[in-house]
């Protein structure tokens, strides 16, 4: 059962990364051709603070399945 939740956390965190790398990707577009990032339909600024903030509950979700891996809780 730890094996599969690792795999899903593991999963998780590449998604996570890989957005990640998306959303910096187009903020850094839209920078260099001097667009608007924040807008009524799509603000990007909003968009990589709820990136680092799935972040950060991803990394203590990894963290507490690591430590019951490690524990046997």
């Amino acid at each position: 059962m730890s094996g599969n939740k690792l795999l899903i956390a593991a999963g998780a965190t590449v998604i996570w990364v890989i957005s990640g790398v998306l959303l910096f990707e187009v903020a850094s577009l839209a920078s260099a051709f001097e667009l608007a990032v924040s807008g009524p339909i799509l603000d990007l600024t909003s968009s990589l603070d709820a990136w680092l903030l799935a972040g950060v509950i991803l990394g203590i979700v990894d963290v507490a399945l690591l430590w019951d891996m490690a524990t046997g809780w």
